[in-house]
Order: C-alpha cells, then structure tokens, then sequence
C-alpha cells in the first residue's frame, strides 16, 4: 500500500496544490490523527496535553476526537448561519491564555474565511489545522483551500472529490512535520 503508486500520487498532489509534501494514510479521518500527533511531537513548540484548540462548532467527530486523544481541550467557536463555517468574529473573544491552535473547517465546499484566520493564528503564533476533507478543489481569492495551514488534511472516501474507497492525505510545507507525519502514519 506504500508503493510507487502511492509515492506517485503523493507528490501529484502536492504538486496540484502548490505544497512541499503529501503523506498519504488509511482516510480523513487518520489525517486529521495524524496532524494533530504531528504538532504534539514537534522539537520546539509541540502541543501539550491541557493546550485548548479553537475549533468550529459544526463539523464532524473526526475534526474533535484526535485533539481529545492528545488531552487537549476544545474550546468551541459558533458558526455563521449563512455559510455554517467557523465565525471570525468570534476568535479574539475565544482567545485564552492556553490557546495554542485553530481548526478550521470548510463545510460541504464553502470555503471558511481560511485567509482571516490564517492572520489570526500569525497574529497569536497559533498552529492552523486545515480540515479540508469536505471542499478539495474549492478555492478562496484564487488560491485553493487545503493550504492555508501548517497542516492540511483530505479525504479519499468514496462520496467526495477523489475516491480511492478510502484514503486521505496531509499537505504541509513544514520539513519537521513532513517527517513525523511520515512516522506517525507507519
């Protein structure tokens, strides 16, 4: 399953969406697993047990569940009715202390306002997760979504995009989490 085909596709991917790496694991779901472990074992700044991620109130339990096995604890942002994403408006107020990262999610295609709270997590020095399992292709101000944060994850299951029956993928730029995305996926 780690053959020259998955290595082919990986870098076609990468590719497409202009990134330095893909690693491709079992599904969405595994991808957002395995993101969030990557930012717990990063050499400097790793993600603590007791960090609090800000984190959309609509999504899905496989956007939740991984920062809750890594102990970190969810603070709950509201979503605009309009467009069920995220609302930024929100964010500062969300903002504690303890706060270490955003999950940010695109519903069903709509992009969230990646771009705003890509500046938000600058503004903070937040790490920005990018659930993009639900809007691959989508784009916002001509860049595509997928790849506004340190980590970017999609998912291959057979009612989205791209089916492979299951399946999911991580982008990232970031050398370091590349190599533990790798590691944590084998």
């Amino acid at each position: 399953t780690m053959g020259d085909s998955v290595r082919r596709f990986e870098e076609q991917f990468a590719d497409k969406f202009g990134m330095k790496h893909a690693v491709m694991v079992n599904s969405g779901s595994s991808a957002n697993l395995v993101a969030v472990g990557a930012l717990c074992y990063k050499r400097r700044r790793p993600l603590q047990r007791g960090d609090e991620v800000i984190v959309p109130a609509i999504s899905w339990s496989t956007t939740y569940y991984p920062f809750q096995q890594y102990g970190l604890k969810l603070r709950f942002v509201d979503v605009q009715l309009d467009t069920l994403n995220l609302d930024v408006e929100q964010l500062e107020a969300a903002l504690t202390p303890a706060t270490r990262a955003v999950a940010v999610v695109s519903i069903l295609g709509n992009p969230a306002a990646l771009d705003v709270v890509r500046a938000f997590c600058d503004k903070h020095d937040l790490y920005m997760l990018e659930d993009n399992c639900e809007s691959m292709g989508a784009r916002l101000g001509g860049r595509l979504t997928g790849t506004f944060g340190e980590l970017n994850t999609f998912s291959f299951f057979f009612s989205h995009h791209i089916a492979t029956m299951e399946g999911g993928m991580i982008l990232t730029n970031d050398d370091e989490l590349f190599q533990l995305c790798r590691a944590l996926r084998n």
